[in-house]
């Protein structure tokens, strides 16, 4: 039997800060891991944001 989990995050590295020790145990228990990332990858300190704030 294949042991697959799916982790789905809002954000890079929520995966890694909310889960990360039970994903950790579950591998090592054979699980597979899969990551889906929802958003666009930028943070509130992107570049684009601060010039974007500025302007406001």
């Amino acid at each position: 039997m294949n042991k697959k989990i799916l982790i789905v995050a809002a954000h890079p590295d929520d995966e890694v800060l909310g889960c990360f020790g039970t994903v950790a145990k579950l591998i090592q228990e054979g699980y597979e891991a899969y990551t889906l990332i929802l958003g666009e990858g930028k943070t509130s300190r992107d570049e684009e944001r601060v010039v974007e704030n500025k302007k406001v």
